[in-house]
């Protein structure tokens, strides 16, 4: 029950959270602050599909906490920083998913939360596949990248546009390492680490990114598509 309920969490977390909240939208949020009208809507938008997740009206309650702790939480980053780090995105994240946890435990053991009978260890396996994407995909290229930030590993300016190439690159890299894995194809992981290595590289710095971010992106789908076989 705690794990169906989790991954059913954290999936429509990581979609509101990500798919549903685009760059532009998280800029105004950042500079608008409390004034900026998506913080509300946002928060909503949180609370209605945890609510989703839960599959029983009578735990609005719970959605209703989800989405106003998500608010507030959104509102003290947005006041407390100025830009946007690893931790800023890290923290901001932990408390959201803590939550999350805190909430799974409480509506399981002490009101008696189950699941719906449709709800099967295949439609687990199935939610927990879609995380693992979503995860692999705008999470991962954000937590990539605050990475390389944080650690003054950069292109030169003129390259900058590549960054925006290698998003799309990381995120197809990660997505066929996690299906790889989840079909337990872990050798089919090694040719495609090989065929990459031979790019060529151009300066120090252009190949201390690409490597960088390579195994950064490489150990991310390998932990999520590891998780995702713990769990279905």
């Amino acid at each position: 029950m705690l794990i169906s309920l989790l991954v059913s969490l954290l999936l429509v977390h990581f979609i509101a959270d990500f798919v549903l909240q685009t760059e532009n939208l998280c800029v105004q949020k950042k500079e608008k602050k409390c004034a900026s009208w998506f913080m509300y809507v946002h928060a909503l938008i949180v609370a209605g599909t945890s609510l989703i997740a839960f599959w029983n009206i009578k735990f609005w309650c719970f959605a209703l906490i989800i989405g106003a702790s998500h608010l507030l939480i959104d509102l003290a980053k947005a006041a407390l920083t100025k830009e946007d780090n690893i931790w800023t995105f890290a923290i901001d994240q932990i408390l959201h998913i803590a939550i999350l946890i805190i909430l799974t435990y409480a509506s399981v053991k002490f009101f008696d939360w189950t699941s719906p009978r449709w709800f099967t260890v295949s439609v687990l396996k199935v939610e927990a596949i879609a995380l693992a994407a979503i995860l692999c995909w705008k999470p991962a290229n954000i937590f990539v990248k605050n990475i390389l930030v944080y650690n003054n590993v950069k292109l030169p300016d003129e390259k900058l546009e590549a960054f925006h190439a290698g998003k799309l690159i990381g995120t197809l890299e990660r997505w066929l390492i996690l299906a790889f894995i989840i079909l337990g194809k872990y050798e089919v992981i090694g040719f495609l680490i090989a065929a990459k290595s031979i790019i060529r590289f151009g300066n120090k710095n252009e190949t201390e990114y690409f490597l960088v971010g390579t195994l950064l992106s490489i150990a991310i789908a390998v932990l999520v598509g590891l998780l995702v076989c713990m769990i279905a």
